[in-house]
């Protein structure tokens, strides 16, 4: 009976002493995920007033965020706005309801940026949770350290963009994807599917796009080698629709469905290029080509992984291990969202967001792999991910470290150093959103607009206007330069030197009755 009663006890206390360190294992995990989002924390939060100038789609969405707040319709201009989803903008919302934010929108963007930094650094913490679950503590920890400091991704969590919500709704719904990939059926994983169904459709609810990185891999992985099952894939793809089709009807209540087919019909149009209203295509003096290489500086790192991403998920999607080729499908679809994007798309930088995420869950897994395969590169990996780790790191250190907000400090100093009654011509589109409205300023991108309308002041932001993103033409700056007296300069990486001119009225004068103009580029003004 001893000897029965012994060898009964081992293999139970094998048990407990492999479920105890199974626990100290966890529990150790967990502070590594605690110690990368602190440093997630601290890459966002230092410098999240003042790292990013000001952009015209912040204050577009802050004042939506307000609207909502209110009660109302999102609205621009008196139109309805159907253009994107309302996701982000009703979660703003409801932080202006709780914390009583209030304000002109410029100053609502730079409080509700804070949001964006705190959904950042949780975004972090599960991209290190999906690496880890996928190929270990070490991978995720290069891979945390990476997003944590990107500085393209920090640019783009130090704004007010729909893309960081819409980022973390990504990764986590794919966090729950693999957490039921592993469970047989019953209530545990219908719960998990019908969680990560919500969760995919809170990002679509965010910005309609992320479709093609959640509903279309999905989809894919059905078919690809029977990676997810189709009755799985159904039941998420269903709970998916559930957000949309609430913000349908309550579009449809409202009587405004003919409006938001017409505005989401422009927009698929712009999505797939066949119409260029916004992005690098849509301005041909600008090469990309160009200002990639002027930007690889600041977003080298950014860059890389930009590129990976397809080339990881392609590898990735090739695993024997289910949970890894469904990951490859996410990486791969969202990279090929990219490329097209780049050639034949929009081509706005946001769009790159969610594939550096695919990308830092992918790269990972695909060293591992390409390690596995060819264990005598296990050197050159490793060699690769210090530098990148490092150079990431530096280039994030220095994204957060610059000043950039010269279009909030140009407005301050008008308003501490004008006197009230100054008539200021604004030139940019961003001048015209992030600045009115003011007494006595107003969009005036022309010399005969300046003429008629008495100003003694100019605002030019360099880059936009000499890239023709702004409503004044090049030649417009160039007048000034020759011809007007800077009384403010602030020189920024985003906007060049965002300059407060004071005009010549003499010159301004002559100029225009010897019928020198230089008309604006675009906006309709005169």
């Amino acid at each position: 009976m001893t000897s029965v009663a012994l060898k009964v006890s081992r293999p139970r206390n094998r048990a407990r002493r492999s479920a105890r360190a199974s626990q100290r294992a966890l529990r150790g995990h967990l502070w590594v995920a605690v110690l990368v989002g602190l440093l997630a924390t601290v890459f966002r939060v230092f410098g999240v007033q003042r790292a990013n100038d000001v952009f015209i789609d912040e204050v577009t969405y802050a004042d939506i965020a307000r609207q909502i707040a209110d009660g109302h319709m999102p609205s621009i201009f008196g139109t309805p706005f159907f253009l994107h989803p309302p996701g982000s903008y009703a979660l703003n919302a409801v932080v202006i309801r709780v914390l009583g934010l209030e304000g002109h929108s410029t100053d609502l963007v730079l409080q509700l940026r804070w949001v964006n930094s705190v959904l950042g650094a949780v975004a972090v913490v599960v991209c290190f949770l999906l690496v880890r679950r996928l190929v270990g503590v070490a991978p995720a920890v290069v891979a945390g350290v990476i997003l944590a400091s990107d500085p393209f991704v920090l640019r783009m969590d130090g704004r007010l963009m729909m893309e960081t919500p819409a980022g973390l709704a990504v990764l986590s719904g794919w966090l729950l994807v693999l957490l039921l990939l592993d469970r047989k059926s019953g209530r545990t994983r219908l719960w998990l599917e019908i969680s990560a169904g919500l969760v995919f459709g809170l990002a679509i609810a965010m910005k309609d796009m992320t479709a093609v990185f959640t509903v279309v891999p999905l989809l894919a992985a059905v078919v690809w080698r029977r990676t997810v099952s189709l009755q799985t894939a159904l039941r998420i793809l269903a709970c998916s629709t559930v957000p949309y089709l609430l913000y349908l009807g309550l579009i449809a209540a409202s009587g405004l469905f003919p409006q938001f087919i017409e505005q989401k019909s422009v927009g698929v149009l712009r999505m797939m290029g066949v119409v260029q209203m916004t992005g690098f295509n849509s301005v041909h003096s600008v090469s990309l080509t160009d200002r990639l290489i002027d930007l690889a500086g600041r977003f080298g790192t950014s860059y890389l992984l930009l590129g990976l991403s397809i080339v990881a998920g392609a590898v990735t999607a090739m695993s024997p291990l289910v949970e890894r080729r469904a990951i490859g499908l996410f990486s791969l679809f969202t990279g090929l969202v990219g490329i097209y994007s780049v050639f034949f798309g929009a081509a706005e930088e946001q769009f790159g967001y969610c594939v550096v995420l695919a990308a830092l869950v992918s790269v990972p897994i695909a060293a591992v792999m390409v390690v596995k395969w060819r264990p005598r590169l296990r050197g050159v990996v490793m060699a690769a991910a210090v530098i990148m780790t490092m150079l990431s790191l530096f280039l994030g250190v220095q994204a957060r470290s610059v000043v950039d907000d010269g279009l909030v400090r140009a407005r301050d100093w008008m308003n501490a150093e004008l006197p009230p009654s100054s008539k200021v011509g604004l030139t940019s589109v961003t001048g015209e959103f992030a600045l009115m409205p003011h007494e006595g300023w107003e969009v005036l991108p022309s010399l005969q607009s300046l003429h008629d309308r008495d100003a003694q002041y100019v605002l030019t932001q360099g880059r936009q206007l000499s890239e023709g993103y702004g409503f004044a033409a090049p030649e417009f700056l160039d007048w000034l330069e020759d011809n007007a007296q800077p009384v403010f300069t602030f020189r920024g990486p985003t906007s060049g030197d965002t300059v407060v001119w004071q005009l010549d009225r003499i010159k301004l004068d002559a100029a225009v009755a010897g019928g020198l103009n230089f008309p604006p580029v675009s906006g309709g003004y005169p």
